[in-house]
This record gives C-alpha cells, structure tokens and sequence, in this order.
C-alpha cells in the first residue's frame, strides 16, 4: 500500500519553534573569521588525525607575499566572515592566484609545506597531506570567467591579502552549487554556506553586481543568482 505523504515532515508540536540563529548579527569580520576558522580545524584535526600537516592560512599568506605572488583568498575562511555567525571548519585553504605568479606560487608553497604532495591539475595545484590523502591546499588558477573576474573584484584585508566581495563570493558559491565535477555533498555544504551569507547580508547587497557576476556564469545566471537570493530572504527551499 502506498503511503501518502505532504512532501515534508509535520510535527504541530515544533510550529512555534524557531530554528534559525536569532542572536546579534556582527559585522562581517574577515581578520576574526581568518583565525577562527582555522583554530576550528586544528581542533577538529587533532581529535582524530594523527601526524597532519597544519596549514594556518596565516602562515600561507606570509609565505605568498614573500614570494611576491598575487592571489585571492577563497573557501571557508572568507565564506565564514560573509556569514557572520556560527563559523565551521574546513580541511583545506583555497587561494585563486595569478595566472603569471602561479608557479612561483607553487615553488613557494612547496619549500614552505614539503611533506605536502603536490597534484597538478589543468585549473588547480593540488597539495595532499599524507596523513589522510586529503587536499591540505588548493591553488587555483582563474581560467573561467568568475574566476578571473574575482581577481579584481575584492577587498583588501588587514593589508596583508585579498579576499572576494559579498556579491563575488555570492557568485562563486553557485558556480561550485552548478558545478558538474563537484561531489554531492560539497555541493549541499555550498547550499548551506549560501544560505547563511545571504541571509545575514540582505541589507547590504547589490543586486547590479550579483546580475552582473551571475552572468559570468552562463546565460541567465545573473537572474538565476538574484532569484537564489530573493529565495533566501523569503525563506525558501533552495533549488539550483
């Protein structure tokens, strides 16, 4: 016998109990989410993994800059200072370097981090740690349209690196949402990710921009993005 079902869980006795974070939301704090994020996944590393190679984001920052290398802070360490509240960890750095400083990069991070095994890739340079075989840092290249559109489109941070603007961030989390190469569940984290930034900055947001940047996408994706946003504050499922 089928059962019928209403297309989502029913429980009249939760109606009146708010799930989402009603404290204070802080500014956006990209020097304070840096550090955050990246005590949370030493933490979290520690617990359960023996002999990782610790990459603080600080100190990969320090070694591109002494290396002279161009590049842009990306992944959870500025998803979590866009999203305000209830930061997470992350198992890698992501950086978006220029495409002439690439392999000075690459040096750069090798001599820094050598136990780390390094993958080439044709758009990233991938460094594993041993411990796991996990991607411990990812060196991107900006060869899609976004990606080099988010070499400009930044903020600068405490003079010491870039990071993407809100509508940019915005912008690159569809791209990874929309993404044929990207696992399933990475894809949900991205949801989530979109969700929590787009929730706490719907005061702040230029639409011309998310348009703008969406359509680096493909055609229609600058509709597409405002939508997703619009979704958002409406608090609606997200479908993409």
């Amino acid at each position: 016998r089928k059962i019928k079902r209403p297309g989502y869980y029913q429980d009249p006795s939760w109606a009146d109990v708010q799930d989402h974070f009603s404290g204070p939301i802080p500014p956006a704090d990209h020097s304070k989410a840096l550090k955050e994020t990246a005590w949370l996944t030493k933490t979290q590393l520690a617990m359960w993994l023996e002999g990782f190679v610790e990459v603080n984001p600080k100190e990969l920052i320090r070694v591109l800059n002494r290396a002279g290398v161009k590049f842009v802070l990306m992944g959870a360490h500025v998803t979590n200072a866009w999203a305000r509240v209830e930061p997470r960890a992350t198992r890698d750095v992501d950086v978006l370097v220029q495409k002439s400083h690439h392999k000075k990069a690459v040096a750069a991070i090798q001599k820094a981090f050598p136990t780390l095994q390094v993958e080439e890739h044709p758009v990233v340079t991938r460094f594993r740690d041993p411990a796991d075989n996990q991607v411990a840092i990812d060196a991107m290249k900006p060869a899609s349209d976004i990606h080099k559109a988010a070499m400009k489109q930044t903020i600068r941070v405490e003079g010491t690196h870039d990071v993407p603007t809100l509508e940019m961030l915005l912008a690159c989390k569809l791209a990874a949402m929309t993404s044929p190469n990207r696992a399933r569940d990475r894809k949900l984290q991205d949801g989530a990710d979109f969700i929590r930034v787009g929730m706490h900055n719907k005061d702040s947001m230029r639409r011309e921009k998310l348009r703008e940047f969406g359509e680096l996408l493909y055609v229609g994706g600058g509709a597409d993005l405002v939508k997703l946003v619009d979704d958002v504050l409406a608090g609606q499922m997200l479908v993409f």
